[in-house]
This record gives C-alpha cells, structure tokens and sequence, in this order.
C-alpha cells in the first residue's frame, strides 16, 4: 500500500485505547504505550523497526492495539504476526485477541483473523483417506481412527505432538509412527486436497487481513501459491529466533526413513502390478521395482559411510559433512548421493505408465491406490532434485552441510550459513513495514550483531542509489522496579564443566528440594540438555512429590502448550524445561516467582554451523557473534 493511499494511525489516541482497557485484569503501563507509539509509526512510514521491550512491557498488547487501529483504518490492509512458539502463537490468538476485542466491544470485531499453524501441525485427510484397508484390525484400524477423529479435531489436536498419551499403546509395532509420517500433511498435501485441515486453514489466511503464524510460514509465505503477495506488512515477535527459522524455511532436507516409507508402499502395489502386466508394461515396473531394491542398499551403505566419517558419535548428533575430509572420499560419499538421486528418478520414469488411464484399468488399480502412488512419485522426485541441490553445496563456505545418522536412518540437511541476504532480498524490499520485537536483541546495549544478522547494516537502496527504506532501532527498558527482584549465586555453586559433571548433578539434586519448598512451588527450572533435566528430574521427583508440589516434566519431541496449561492451572507446581521454556512463554501474577537456571545454554563449539563461521569469519568477528548467541 502506498504511503499517500492509508490513513495513519492516530498517536493522540493511542494513549486513550490503553487507558480505556484499565480493569478487568489489565494494568495501564506508560512503557507500553510509548511501545505501541514506535509500532504506529513504523506502520505510518513504512519502517524497518527493531525494537527490544524488557521483561513486563507488555509487547503483545503493545502492537496488537496499533496493528488493529492499522486495519479498522485501511479496509484493505494486511498484516501477518510471527512467532517462534507455537504457546506464544496460541496465547495470542486464544487470549490476547480475545481480551482485546472484547475489551473494546465492536471496535475490532469485523477484522478477520486466521491462525496459520505449519502443515506438520495437520493431517492430510486424503492421504489418511488412502491407507484405509478393509484388512486394518486392532491395534491399526484403532490408529487409522485416531487419527481420523483428529483431522476432524483439528482445530484443537496438533499433528506435531498427535498421540502423546496412546502413542505408547498404539506404536508397539511402529505402525502409529509410520502412518503419521505418511499422512502428515508436510508434503505432498496440494491445494487441490480441499476436505485437507492444511488447505482450509490456508483458505482462510487467505481471506482474513490479519493472521497468526509461525517464523518458518512467514519466511515461505511468498513462495505459497495462494498467500503469495497478500500480506505487506510483517510484526516479527520473538525476532531472536528469526534467523534459524530462515535458515530452517529455505535449507533442504533429505530422510532416509521417508525414502523408505515410500518405497515400501510402492514395491508393495508394484509387485501386485507385476502379476497382471505383460510386455512393455511388465518390464517397466520390473525396472522400477530393481530402481528400488538400488535405492534400498544405498541408503544402507550411506548410513555404514556416515558412521565410518563420526563412530564415536552418539546416535541423532547433527555433524558436519566435510568435503575436506579424506574419510568422505574414502566413503565415495558424494557418487553415492547422486546414485542415489539417479535411482529416484527412474522410479517415476519408470511408472510412468501410471498417467495411462487405460493401462491403470488393465492394472486393476483402485482410485485410492493410485492417488496415492502418484504422490509418493512426486515425492521421490522432491527427494532427488534436493539431493542433487546438496551434492553441489559440498564445496560452498557460504552453505553448510549436515548428517545425523540413527540406528536404522539418516537425515541429510544443507542451510545457509548466513541469512542477511536472504533476508533482505526477500522482505525489505518487497514489504511495506516490518517490525523486530523481542525481550532479547541487543548485547550490551548493541544491536549491532542483530543488524548483521538480519541484513539491517547497511541501507536498502534503489537503483538511483536513493535509501527506499527506513531502518530504525529502539530500546524500552522493563518497568519492573529493580528492587522488585534478584538474581542469586549460590556461594558454594559447584562448577558444572563436563569433568565435573557428576559433583554437578549431586549438588542439584539437593539444592532443588529446598529452593522448590520455600518457594511453595511456583518454580521454573530451565536447563541446558534433557539428559540433564531427565537426571535431576529422576533423582528428585520423589521429594518434590512428598512435599506436595505436581513436577511437570518437558518430554523431546512434544508440544509444550498443554504442559504451559497445566503449569497455569496446577497452582504451586513446579516445571523443569529445555529449550523453547528459555523464551515464549508468558506466566502470569503468581503462577511463576522463581526461576532456576541450571547451567548457562553456550552453543556447541562442534555446531556445524559455529564450525562453518569460524571457517568464514575472524576470531573477533566469531566470537561476537558466540556471545551474542549466548
């Protein structure tokens, strides 16, 4: 939208909405309203604002208020809202914009609004659709209708963490977690799928002018054939996060274990067809069928590769593929992705014949059945070209690429090792107004790693070298009084290096009771690894339990939302996290008065991509930026 059609947000009445919220749970705070002010202005002008907001600010009504005023203003305005979390992307759709659209009655209540949730949150009903079988019985037809009762839930069921309390019962024979990696609708779940939870939700982003999200949706929304150039205006919470999540959106990524999947379903139906073909038909699925005994053993032989470069590494660690390593050519790694990558394409060359519908009759293939190899076709041919896509990384400093190697899998990953570019060619310069918010951007009162990072160092500028955007940065500091809290070191700490490590742990295990019990509960303790807290976590639970404290406990691998819930709702329980519990998690009044840091989160120094900008940058450079991440 051009500055000359809108009309700007009023700053005089800024001030009167706030005052006008006062009660009903909320408290009029003068450090959000000078928030809001800033978010207004960059709305107005068209801005890059970064702007940071201290613990209690109030960031999520600071710029909902002007992102509303924005949209009741201009009747054919856009805004989307990122988040890193999916507890911070439901908190503000659930209960911010609830409390705030109620609190001004019909002020906002036309402006649409759609949470757009990433596709690995849905099920694809058609795909579900396809694995149905008049021979699924016990502990699989109760699979398939659990998971059909959750696309038909999926408003409230979240595909990412589907199965969290009978996932145990159901999966004893892996069939629960095969199904869902089949039917998750992360790939090959088309617009065309309109019954798809993935597709309404999109459909209705597509209507509403402002919509909730997720990092990695925002970074790819221009590349969404139907969202694709809707929305010019971007509010980036929990903008500390961004840059992995570009890395994540625009990386490509290979699972030896979807492969499988895939290939299994294939050979299956395959081999049925063989029964029934004859001349040019019978040879090519013949063919296809050897293409995927090719693809089978080279996967194999890639994992014994992978493990022959790390064999001491622990099963799921991310290492670096090194290029430089005399081991990858010992392994004749790289001919291996690419025969491999050859092997995938002749698959969908070979069942070509598939596109015939004459020949399907002859084939007695079922609508379902045929569907559904079609898609895994089309998959295969994903699979191939990001293989070729890494191979030729191998030898860039400005990409790094990565293998973890599991028990019977692989997974193969190549990302950009720097963003900025990116981040500049596909947002500043396409977007009306966009801005950075967090509790955490600057380091030592700099944002100068933050503009690196983000591409916002150097001025975006025309071909008639005229500046066409606006870069601007502020800092609002908490108005939580500094006496108002404290920050302790115990005295007799004991030093928590890895030769250290078993001290460490017993002098946790008896500090925690204590801190927990004067406290009456209301604790958060974040620690660094799950190996750490699931320690801690067995040696104390039983105290804590005694004195009559509900420990929550962070399971790897599952939604933190109902666990942040249950926190709110169990008065005086305690929460032991990792990861996303150090950000994006909002506890209100007393629910959280103590905070237990365990051991400070300092980034592997064997993180690929810290090994990939000690190669690219110097020491002084690199080690800002470590501290930074830090």
């Amino acid at each position: 939208m051009k500055k000359n059609t809108f009309k700007k947000i009023s700053l005089d009445n800024l001030e009167g909405l706030y005052q006008g919220m006062s009660g009903n749970g909320y408290t009029f705070r003068e450090e959000q309203v000078e928030y809001a002010r800033h978010v207004a202005d960059a709305l107005d002008d068209n801005a890059v604002l970064t702007i940071e907001a201290g613990t209690g600010t109030g960031k999520t009504q600071g710029y909902l208020i002007p992102v509303l005023e924005f949209l009741r203003r201009n009747k054919d305005a856009r805004v989307v809202i990122s988040t890193y979390t999916k507890s911070l992307q439901e908190q503000i759709f659930q209960r911010e914009l609830t409390f705030t659209k109620q609190a001004f009655k019909e002020l906002y209540q036309d402006i649409s609004v759609a949470l757009l949730k990433g596709k690995s949150s849905y099920i694809c009903a058609e795909k579900l659709e396809s694995q149905y079988d008049n021979g699924l019985e016990g502990k699989r037809l109760l699979t398939w209708l659990y998971f059909a009762n959750t696309v038909f839930h999926f408003r409230d069921a979240d595909g990412d963490s589907v199965g969290e309390k009978i996932k145990f019962y159901l999966n004893s024979d892996f069939f629960f977690s095969q199904m869902l990696n089949q039917i998750s609708a992360r790939d090959g779940c088309t617009p065309k799928h309109t019954r798809c939870p993935a597709q309404v939700v999109t459909a209705e982003a597509h209507s509403a002018r402002l919509v909730i999200t997720n990092h990695h949706k925002l970074a790819l929304l221009d590349h969404d054939g139907i969202l694709s150039g809707l929305f010019r205006n971007y509010i980036i919470d929990e903008a500390n996060h961004f840059e992995n999540a570009v890395r994540s959106a625009f990386g490509e990524e290979v699972s030896s274990r979807d492969i499988r999947d895939i290939i299994r379903y294939l050979s299956l139906n395959a081999d049925k067809m063989l029964t029934r073909a004859a001349g040019g038909e019978a040879k090519n699925i013949g063919k296809a069928l050897e293409n995927m005994d090719t693809v089978n053993r080279i996967i194999e032989e890639l994992r014994y590769a992978f493990f022959s470069l790390t064999p001491k590494a622990n099963p799921g660690r991310v290492c670096e593929l090194q290029y430089s390593d005399p081991a990858f050519k010992t392994a004749d790694i790289e001919n291996r992705m690419l025969s491999l990558q050859e092997a995938l394409q002749d698959i969908g060359k070979h069942l070509d014949l598939l596109k015939d519908p004459d020949t399907c009759r002859m084939l007695k293939l079922h609508g379902r059945t045929l569907k559904k190899m079609k898609t895994d076709i089309a998959q295969l041919s994903g699979y191939a070209e990001s293989l070729k896509s890494i191979a030729k990384t191998l030898v860039s400093q400005d990409k790094v690429t990565t293998y973890q190697c599991f028990s019977k899998n692989w997974i193969l990953v190549a990302q950009l090792v720097e963003v900025d570019e990116l981040i500049r060619n596909h947002i500043y310069g396409k977007k009306d107004c966009i801005v950075y918010t967090a509790a955490t951007l600057c380091h030592r009162g700099s944002f100068e790693s933050f503009q690196t990072i983000t591409g916002l160092n150097q001025p975006l500028v025309t071909q008639e070298d005229e500046v066409s955007k606006e870069f601007r940065f502020q800092l609002i500091p908490s108005p939580f009084p500094e006496d108002a809290m404290e920050i302790i070191i115990p005295r007799n700490a004991v030093s928590g290096t890895y030769g250290n490590k078993e001290a460490w742990i017993e002098s946790l295990a008896a500090a925690l009771p204590e801190l927990i019990r004067k406290n009456r509960g209301r604790t958060l303790v974040l620690f660094a690894s799950y190996s750490d807290l699931n320690l801690i976590a067995e040696k104390i639970a039983e105290s804590v339990a005694t004195a009559r404290h509900p420990l929550l406990v962070q399971q790897q691998g599952y939604s933190t939302v109902n666990l942040c819930d249950e926190f709110r709702e169990i008065k005086e329980s305690v929460l032991f996290g990792v990861d996303t519990f150090w950000y994006g998690v909002d506890f209100k009044g007393d629910t959280l008065t103590q905070v237990v840091i365990t051991r400070i989160p300092y980034p592997s120094p064997s993180d690929p991509i810290q090994m990939a900008r000690k190669k690219i940058m110097s020491p002084k450079e690199f080690w800002k930026r470590y501290y930074y991440d830090t």
